[in-house]
Order: structure tokens, then sequence, then C-alpha cells
């Protein structure tokens, strides 16, 4: 007997079922005019990526754009945009090995392949269902997840992969929901086994204070706490469990308590570094922290996480831009005096050149996440349940 997964309060609409206006359509036409619309032009992390049968990075950093820009260019139908990520998606699908093998590295350097980027093209992937119903999707995404299943039985998890294999969860549903195949509840448990356990964690949560000054990990790190905030729940439409429900109140009331800026998000630049307006915000935790929250809206319908994803969206989110988008910061400051470089970072791992605004400051990643977090709000701004919207 199929085991069904608990049900969301709310479900997302399809992406064609949404058409932004005003000011949220404007600032959508303003993303597509400026970085995000264009780093496929002229940033090498983007046209000249591996994934696509170039030289350059062939880890998150193709995921990361293509899981914003399409729904951008499904959001403003915009046909030019709309065929520049069908062609990335067309490469990716078509160099999919025969075994399932889904991210751009050969059967010799496998086994030292953070598995990060393959779990976010499978994510990927879903958003673009989600969009064009392209019927190719299902079976590459089954493929690619048995390979994935092979792959961890003799290269567990490790280092990004280890710390953010729930995101496993969301394109392991997909699936599961449309096929009810036994292994996928399978896979759950095995990567959940090998998965870092934030929950057990922030019981005994060490960072109520901030670690000193150049220690980086993975437990503090923002973007992973931004995260797990969904782990739990995510989980708890497998388990039932109300612990896994309702773990974001507690870790959120922690996070905000020990390191909360007035914007809504927390510090961590690049890990958690207290409540001094002064320090750093990754933008990729600001937008990770939405999408965490758009999932906690959705799972468990309580209206504050949406009270939440406003504050960011409507605070963080903006300062870590120039108007056009066509710049930003590695790390926003509540209380930012001057935008210069600084011989003696403030902080905490970050150099004294990540809260200067140019294309990719400090690092890469936020270049290519930055095109997430507007087209994932526009798309969670009315949700249905089985009443209707």
């Amino acid at each position: 007997m199929k085991l069904k997964l608990n049900k969301s309060a709310f479900y997302p609409l399809r992406i064609k079922e949404i058409q932004p206006q005003g000011w949220l359509l404007n600032q959508l036409k303003i993303q597509a005019e400026g970085l995000s619309g264009n780093l496929d032009k002229f940033w090498p992390d983007i046209k000249n990526s591996r994934w696509i049968g170039g030289t350059a990075d062939g880890w998150e950093r193709v995921p990361y754009w293509l899981d914003g820009f399409i729904p951008l260019a499904w959001l403003l139908n915009d046909s030019d945009m709309k065929s520049r990520a069908t062609k990335y998606i067309n490469y990716i699908i078509e160099s999919q090995k025969e075994d399932g093998w889904i991210s751009p590295d050969n059967n010799s350097n496998r086994y030292s392949y953070d598995m990060w980027a393959f779990i976010l093209i499978l994510k990927v992937l879903t958003v673009y269902y989600n969009a064009t119903e392209d019927d190719r999707i299902e079976a590459v995404i089954s493929k690619a997840l048995k390979a994935f299943d092979r792959h961890i039985d003799t290269s567990p998890l490790f280092n990004w992969g280890q710390f953010r294999w729930f995101e496993c969860l969301i394109p392991i549903f997909w699936l599961y929901e449309r096929t009810g195949e036994d292994w996928l509840i399978n896979l759950v448990s095995k990567i959940r086994s090998q998965g870092f356990d934030w929950q057990s964690f922030f019981k005994l949560w060490p960072y109520t204070v901030p670690d000193e000054k150049g220690r980086w990990s993975y437990m503090s790190h923002v973007v992973n706490n931004a995260m797990m905030l969904k782990s739990g729940p995510l989980l708890w439409r497998l388990t039932g469990l109300e612990d896994d429900l309702q773990s974001a109140e507690y870790m959120v009331s922690l996070l905000d308590k020990y390191h909360g800026m007035v914007t809504g998000v927390f510090s961590g630049d690049e890990c958690l570094n207290g409540t001094s307006p002064v320090q750093g915000t990754e933008l990729c935790a600001v937008a990770e922290y939405m999408y965490s929250l758009e999932h906690l809206i959705s799972i468990t319908g309580k209206p504050h996480w949406g009270d939440r994803l406003e504050r960011i969206a409507y605070n963080a989110l903006p300062a870590t831009f120039s108007p056009d988008m066509w710049t930003h910061q590695y790390d926003q400051q509540v209380n930012q005096v001057e935008c210069s470089i600084q011989e003696h970072s403030i902080f905490s791992t970050n150099s004294g050149s990540s809260h200067i605004f140019g294309l990719e400051p400090n690092f890469g990643c936020c270049t290519a996440n930055l095109s997430q977090p507007w087209p994932k709000f526009a798309l969670s701004t009315f949700m249905r349940n089985e009443d209707g919207l």
C-alpha cells in the first residue's frame, strides 16, 4: 500500500496561473534588465559553464541562476528569456549519463564531487516542469535520483551536501507524488541518516555568542542556517511528527534573539555574528531565508511566516542591490556608513570588500543566487488548498 505524504496547508500555483501586476511586475522587469537577465551573456561561470560544455564552474552556479531565471522568464512571458533557459535545460538533460548521473563530472572524479549541486539541479528541474509541463522531466529526475541513491552507498554525503541534504526532499517528494515508488521513501531515510541533524543540534545550540573572528564552520554558516529552517516541516510530510512540523519556531526564536536584525534576517558574514547592526548578512542567506519561509507558509499555513517573508522582502532584499539590480553586495549591513574596501575587515570570515557593490564581491555564489528571491516571492503571493485560493 502506497504511503501517503501528509498534506501541506497550502500548495503553490503553477507559474502560468500567476500574472504579476503593478510594482511587483516592475520589479521583475528591473531584474530581467539587470544582472539576472544578462549573466548568461557575459559572466564566464554561466556563459562558459561546464554544465553546457564549457570550461568554467561546473558546480552550483548554473543551477542557482536557473532556479530564479526560469520563473522570472515565465512570469514575464519573455520569449527570448524562455528560449535561453530552455537551451540550458536541454543541454543538461541531453548530457545525462546512461546511469542517470546529471552533473558535469566524469566517472573518475565523481567520488570527490560534492552532491549539493546534484541536489540543486534536481530542484531546478521541478521548477522548469512547473513552468513548462515538459514530459521529459519525470523520467530525468527518476533516473538521476536512482544514480544518487547508488552513489551515496559508496560515497556518503559530505560538506555542503551533508548540511543541505533536506533540499533533496523537494524533488524526491515531487516524484513520489507522481509514482508512489517505495524506493524513494527508502532514499529519504538514507540521506537523512547521512545528513547533519539540525534539530538535535539546536537542542544543544552553541551559538548564543558568535565564534571568535576568523573561525568558519558549516554549523554556523549563515546560508546553511537560512536553508535548514524548512528541514523539519519538509520531513514532517513523511514522519507526521509534531516536533518536525514545529521545529522552525524554536530555531527562529534563537536566531532572532542572538543574531537577529531589524530587517527580519539574522547576521552572518559568513558565519553567525551577533546582533550588532554593523555586522553583515550574506545575500544568499536573504534569498534562502525567503525560500524557506515560502515552504513554511505552504506546509504549516501559519500567517506569521508570511509576515516575516514580507518584512525581509521589503527591507533586507532591496538593501542588497543597486536600484537597477546591476550590482549587489555580498554582505549587507543595517548600519552601513560607507562602501569602500576596508583593510581590516569587520566581518567574521568575509573580506573587507564584501560590503561593496559589484559583479561578484568576495565570492560569486550570490551573483548566481540573486536571481531567486523576487520570482519565488511572486510565486508565493497566492496559494491554493482544497477550498480554493
